[in-house]
């Protein structure tokens, strides 16, 4: 029987009370047993609520960042990132691969153990599981997206990652497993986010919950985003619109009532009906500064900024008075931590719409929207029509520029240029944009795990 520490707290992030001043609380409470911690409601959320603080971990600091440094969007002093020269003998590089999986394999106490031990309310116990399949999905994906050779352009039989589908405590070499198949992983990560789909639900008491927790949109919303980087288009669409039919998202009406000035880091920063999943660190007691985000120590690259044109808000109000970012501001490194927002898939949508329909007014009408909610202080430039595109790609690569400025800051760049056929940045050669497995990895399973092919010496 493993043993795990148990955490009771209460928060926010987790807890659905109505009291809104609760905050982020983690106290230790001894070890328990998988047939005690997963016995009752109350343990077993907690056990859930410290699965979401360990997605957290995977999904915040230097992953987060990753997409942006080396994605030409802000400079950087770490010239292996950039130019793809990490060894992968280093292990300040090791956390990339291994937090991901210990986030895995805490979902999968939840999925593969819960109905055995649990004597509660069936309906919530299913609830449980799949907001642990969403968690499972999203680990899945972060590893596949840095790790997988070829799984952003279109090479499904090409080395994936290995899929972890089973719980475990200690390592004793039972545990080792080949890379999967890009194909395999996607197909995977999609299973788990149609079964949470048909038992999340779709609102939450307040608006922390319901952008803190997995709901129906969240999963759907994950769901376009692994369909658009397995380059199925038409799939990206229906789970978009799943996303966007329901109209439970809103635009915020502009950048800055989306990113107040959070200066004096003398609060709670909203999550708004815009945001879709997000890590709400201003609201919780104990400083993870470690997984925040230090964008205010990275200033964005000048060639970057041209993209934006010349009164576009997310350039003229991009920064502080301070020269920091102004999407991650707060002095403390507590600012939320943003994963899926409302743009992404109104853009995702239009896009997967111009891949599989060519020219058409949903496309154009998304792309609209977004672009104007950057225009609230000047008319906006440009209002587009069917007519001012002559060719899918064409449209196809406006979006990717608007995705590009909307999306700035938030970790997407190197991804949606693999994606899109386009170099990340200038010093990235083709044969590293997936990046090496760490070579602890490959040792400890006598080579069962394959390095990625161009870090094989």
């Amino acid at each position: 029987m493993k043993r795990y520490s148990c955490y009771i707290y209460a928060c926010l992030l987790l807890m659905i009370s109505a009291a809104c001043n609760r905050q982020l609380d983690l106290k230790p409470e001894g070890t328990m047993v998988e047939a005690d911690l997963l016995k009752n409601k109350q343990t077993t959320e907690n056990f859930l609520a410290g699965t979401y603080l360990q997605l957290m971990k995977s999904c915040a600091g230097n992953t987060y960042l990753f997409g942006d440094v080396t994605g030409n969007v802000v400079s950087s002093s770490n010239q292996n990132l950039i130019k793809g020269t990490i060894d992968p003998r280093d292990g300040n590089y090791d956390a990339m691969w291994s937090v991901p999986y210990a986030t895995i394999n805490q979902a999968n106490v939840i999925i593969t153990q819960l109905q055995k031990y649990a004597e509660f309310d069936i309906a919530i116990q299913q609830q449980f599981i799949a907001e642990a399949k969403f968690i499972r999905a999203l680990g899945h994906l972060t590893l596949l997206q840095l790790y997988g050779d070829g799984a952003l352009q279109g090479k499904p039989n090409n080395m994936g990652i290995p899929l972890m589908m089973q719980s475990f405590d200690g390592y004793d070499g039972s545990q080792d497993k080949a890379r999967n198949t890009n194909e395999e992983v996607y197909t995977q990560i999609l299973k788990d986010l149609d079964e949470a789909i048909a038992v999340l639900p779709e609102t939450r008491t307040n608006p922390v919950d319901q952008a803190s927790r997995a709901t129906k949109g969240a999963a759907a919303a994950l769901a376009a985003r692994a369909c658009m980087y397995k380059q199925d288009y038409a799939k990206a669409a229906v789970y978009a619109n799943v996303v966007l039919s329901g109209q439970r998202y809103n635009l915020q009406p502009s950048f800055l009532a989306l990113w107040p000035d959070n200066a004096t880091g003398n609060g709670k920063y909203a999550l708004s009906s815009e945001i879709i999943f997000a890590f709400p660190e201003s609201w919780n007691a104990t400083i993870y500064g470690d997984h925040g985000i230090f964008y205010a120590y990275y200033p964005p690259l000048p060639d970057f900024l041209a993209i934006y044109e010349a009164k576009d808000e997310r350039l003229t109000d991009l920064k502080t008075a301070t020269g920091k970012m102004r999407k991650f501001t707060d002095p403390k490194n507590m600012d939320n931590v943003n994963i899926i927002r409302l743009p992404e898939v109104m853009l995702t949508a239009a896009e997967a719409l111009a891949q599989t329909s060519g020219v058409n007014p949903a496309s154009v009408d998304l792309l609209n929207k977004v672009y104007a909610r950057a225009y609230t202080k000047n008319p906006v430039p440009k209002v587009y029509t069917v007519a001012d595109f002559t060719s899918k790609q064409q449209l196809v690569d406006r979006i990717l520029l608007e995705r590009k400025r909307e999306l700035a800051f938030e970790g997407f760049a190197r991804f949606d240029a693999i994606r899109s056929g386009k170099q990340p940045n200038p010093q990235l050669p083709a044969n590293r944009y997936a990046m090496p497995i760490p070579q602890r990895e490959i040792d400890i399973t006598g080579g069962l795990i394959v390095q990625n092919p161009g870090y094989v010496q």
